[in-house]
């Protein structure tokens, strides 16, 4: 003998209503692949900009402001050529976090730069920990340079700031000469004059 079980009393939507849930499901799987493909297209243009901004120094001459400062790192006789010339990057001396990275780029496109009276970028404060990082140590830079006639890292002034004497993107500065006769030294930056040949 069969039971007759009670059968539950399920009504099929109409199917109009079936045509509204997958029309709204059609919906957001639209928007949320737009979503996806914006997350995903952000990433990887933001992650390719600061692949540039690590290693490419004609990147960051893009913004008008910062185009001197490229061209003497790449080209004067300055202080930053030289460590061009010695492979030093940009990032080496201008580590930047990601939030500071995405501050300037917002700055550029709004050119709200922070500048002096004559437009020029402030430059940027650092301390000896930062030259120290490559050139090692005080008495490493005394022995490196004990070869000219007055050592400018070993002299009675004791450790002075590098700054002192050391401009990044510009002149340099001949502290010594300010009391003394600097003995005919160069200064990174001068024309090299011929001093003779050892026989």
């Amino acid at each position: 003998m069969t039971e007759n079980l009670p059968v539950e009393n399920k009504e099929i939507p109409p199917a109009d209503e079936l045509k509204k849930k997958n029309k709204k499901k059609g919906v957001w799987t639209i928007i949320g692949i737009i979503v996806l493909v914006l997350v995903v297209a952000g990433g990887a243009g933001g992650g390719y900009l600061i692949h540039l901004s690590n290693t490419s120094p004609e990147f960051c001459a893009t913004c008008h402001i910062m185009e001197p400062n490229v061209t003497s790192y790449l080209t004067s006789n300055d202080l930053d050529n030289v460590h061009y010339q010695a492979g030093v990057e940009c990032k080496e001396c201008h580590d930047y976090p990601v939030q500071a990275e995405i501050s300037s780029g917002i700055k550029f496109v709004l050119g709200n730069y922070t500048v002096d009276s004559e437009g020029k970028l402030l430059p940027v404060s650092y301390g000896n920990d930062l030259c120290l990082k490559c050139h090692i140590s005080y008495e490493h830079l005394a022995n490196s340079t004990d070869f000219l006639a007055k050592n400018p890292h070993k002299n009675h002034n004791g450790q002075l700031d590098c700054k002192t004497c050391h401009v990044s993107h510009g002149d340099q500065i001949d502290f010594c000469s300010s009391c003394h006769d600097n003995g005919g030294q160069r200064m990174v930056g001068e024309e090299i004059e011929p001093r003779g040949t050892i026989d």
